[in-house]
Parts: C-alpha cells; sequence; structure tokens
C-alpha cells in the first residue's frame, strides 16, 4: 500500500512539474514570436539569425519595407508544447491582420533552454 501511495505521489508532482514547465514554454514562445513580428533590436536574445527571418514578415518577403508591428492587431493562438524538460518542440498558430498584411498561420518551434529562458533554435511556417 505505501509502495501503492508513492508511486501516485510521484506521478502526480511529475505531472504537475511537466504541465508548469509547458506553461513556461507557452509564455515565452509568446515573447519569440512578438520579437520577431516586431523586428526587435534584442531579438538574439530570444531567437538565433535563421529562425528570425523565418519569421519575421519582412525578412521572409511578405510584408512591405514599411511594415510597422502592432501588438494589438497579432493573435497567438494556443501554444501546445512537447518538451522534456530542456529541450521542446511547440505548435501554434499565430494571427496578423493590417492594412498592407494578412496573414494565419501555423508554426512550430523548435526550442532550447538558455540562461533560464527558452531560446529558439529552429522554426517551420506552413504556408
Amino acid at each position: 500500500m505505501r509502495r501503492k501511495k508513492l508511486v501516485i505521489s510521484l506521478t502526480i508532482i511529475f505531472v504537475v512539474a511537466y504541465v508548469l514547465f509547458g506553461v513556461w514554454i507557452a509564455n515565452d514562445t509568446k515573447v519569440v514570436l512578438e520579437k520577431a513580428m516586431s523586428g526587435a533590436a534584442d531579438y538574439p536574445e530570444y531567437m538565433n539569425q535563421t529562425t528570425y527571418q523565418k519569421i519575421n514578415p519582412i525578412e521572409r518577403g511578405v510584408g512591405k519595407e514599411n511594415f510597422t508591428y502592432d501588438k494589438e492587431l497579432h493573435r497567438i493562438g494556443f501554444v501546445f508544447p512537447l518538451h522534456f524538460f530542456f529541450v521542446s518542440k511547440v505548435y501554434v498558430t499565430q494571427q496578423y491582420e493590417n492594412d498592407s498584411l494578412g496573414l494565419k498561420e501555423p508554426v512550430n518551434l523548435k526550442l532550447k533552454l538558455k540562461s533560464g529562458r527558452w531560446y529558439a533554435t529552429n522554426a517551420h511556417i506552413k504556408p
């Protein structure tokens, strides 16, 4: 009986830890997408150059040169992270719509834990 309680307790602890890591990943994923879409100067703290080029509308050629980011127009859907605590694969949908740009796209990100935050190492956007 004690062994069964121990197994149940450890399982609950694992599930809670997994979910909490997922919430942390989801929050950092939203920051990564906002930094990439806005063209923020500090994006290298959140993602590598290749990932930035795959997400930023101007860099990937879907936005006009005069594109200005408005956070109010950027919708980020439910973030679904699959992780092994220090690396993660994230599935999310983002939508951005203004007078010159309209997009709704599924985004897959690969993240790794780096210096206390989740760092995007690769991105794939399905057209």
